[in-house]
C-alpha cells in the first residue's frame, strides 16, 4: 500500500497537512458506518478494512521516520526490517551513549535547568537530521537516508526517556 496515492499526494518528504487532514477527513467520511448501514456485512467489512487502511496511512505520513522509510520503500521495492537494521556509525553510536550517560546524571542530580538543556540539545540534533533526511531523500540516496532514520528513530526513544525523566522531575 502506497500511503502517498492513498490520500493522493506527491510522494514527497515535505507535504501539505492541510491537504493531507482535508484528505483524511473526505476518506473516512465516505467509509463512515451510517453509509453501509444498509450494505451486505462483506461490504461492511471492506469499509471498515479501508478505513484501518487509511489511518495506518495517516500515521504513516505524520511520523517524519515513518513517511522516509514509505518513501525509501517506494523506490526501491526495500521493505523496512527493524531486526536488519545495526547502526555502524561508530562516533554516533559513542553519541549515543554519552546521551544516556548524561540523562542519568540530570535524572540522579534532579537538575531541572541541565535536564530543559539537554531537552534542547536533542531537538536540535532531531532537527538538522530531518533537514538532512530530507536532502538525501531528494538526492534518492537511499542507503544514506535509512541510516539517517536509524539515527531519529533513536533520538525518538531518547526524547520518550526526556519526558519520563521530566515527569519525575517535574512531578
Amino acid at each position: 500500500m502506497n500511503p502517498f496515492n492513498l490520500f493522493d499526494l506527491p510522494v514527497d518528504f515535505h507535504i501539505d497537512q492541510n491537504r493531507l487532514s482535508e484528505r483524511y477527513l473526505v476518506l473516512q467520511k465516505s467509509l463512515h458506518p451510517d453509509n453501509f448501514a444498509a450494505s451486505s456485512a462483506q461490504e461492511q467489512r471492506l469499509a471498515m478494512q479501508r478505513s484501518a487502511e487509511i489511518n495506518d496511512a495517516l500515521q504513516t505520513l505524520k511520523d517524519p521516520i515513518l513517511r522516509a522509510e514509505a518513501i525509501i520503500q517506494i523506490h526501491t521495492g526495500e521493505q523496512y526490517n527493524l531486526e536488519q537494521t545495526s547502526n555502524r556509525d561508530m562516533a554516533f553510536l559513542m553519541q549515543q551513549m554519552e546521551w544516556r550517560e548524561n540523562l542519568e546524571q540530570i535524572e540522579m542530580q534532579k537538575s531541572q535547568d541541565e535536564l530543559m538543556d539537554f531537552t534542547t540539545e536533542i531537538e536540535q540534533n532531531q532537527q538538522t537530521l530531518l533537514a538532512e533526511l530530507a536532502i538525501t531523500l531528494s538526492n534518492q540516496q537511499w542507503q544514506q537516508a535509512k541510516a539517517i532514520t536509524d539515527k531519529l528513530r533513536f533520538i525518538k526513544k531518547l526524547l520518550v526517556e526526556v519526558e519520563r525523566v521530566e515527569e519525575g522531575l517535574f512531578g
